[in-house]
């Protein structure tokens, strides 16, 4: 009976141990800092959304288009959209246009600093996406952002200006990397405004504009 009950307090504790290890890795904290043996990484979801996040803030080009299916695609809200001159049925660019619009960017000598964060606001689900002639698999996430782009072509009263962007949901699709298995990659991300229940009280600097992740995107052609 001695032995029982020890065995059944060491597999209690296994059982506390695996489930605060699993409350952590699916914790939805505002931010990329993770601890040393949660670094980010493809193996799963959420170590995906930190690469992506970590490669932007670094201007990781190379990284960035890693973590990106060749099918991927960004949807606009439907005002970059018609700026940009994308019909109502197709708001999007694929992979070739956003890539081409973030090395513009990254290279960008005006372009002074990046930061990317997020919490999860509505977790993981299973997600299925049908297009032409493929079935994708995976899984969709909505995020609650807050991304900075730092420039230095403010006014002459201001010279630094900062595009925020924290007023979008991004719903994110992820699919298991088709060349790595093991491996995750993004392949959509759509941009939604959110319902503001009032308007937005006046506290941000005057060197910083509020705008869509899309309208950033849009300023590097």
């Amino acid at each position: 009976m001695k032995i029982d009950r020890t065995y059944r307090c060491g597999l209690l504790l296994v059982l506390a141990i695996l489930t605060t290890l699993l409350l952590s890795s699916c914790s939805g904290d505002k931010g990329t800092d993770v601890k040393v043996d949660e670094g980010p990484d493809r193996t799963t979801p959420n170590g995906l959304l930190l690469s992506f996040a970590q490669s932007y803030e670094e201007k990781d080009l190379e990284g960035y288009v890693e973590c990106l299916d060749e099918d991927f695609l960004f949807v606009f809200t439907a005002d970059i959209a018609d700026s940009l001159g994308l019909p109502p049925e197709g708001p999007w660019w694929g992979i070739t246009e956003d890539v081409n619009s973030t090395q513009i960017m990254f290279e960008n000598p005006n372009v002074t600093d990046i930061a990317f964060s997020y919490e999860v606001a509505i977790p993981w689900g299973p997600y299925v996406e049908v297009r032409e002639d493929t079935i994708f698999s995976g899984v969709l996430c909505r995020l609650d952002p807050l991304i900075e782009v730092t420039t230095s072509v403010g006014s002459s009263e201001d010279p630094i200006l900062t595009y925020r962007v924290d007023s979008s949901y991004l719903d994110v699709v992820v699919v298991p990397d088709r060349f790595t298995e093991g491996l995750w990659c993004i392949l959509r991300i759509e941009e939604s405004k959110k319902q503001m229940l009032q308007a937005p009280i006046a506290s941000e600097p005057l060197a910083t504009e509020a705008c869509t992740w899309g309208a950033v995107k849009s300023k590097w052609q």
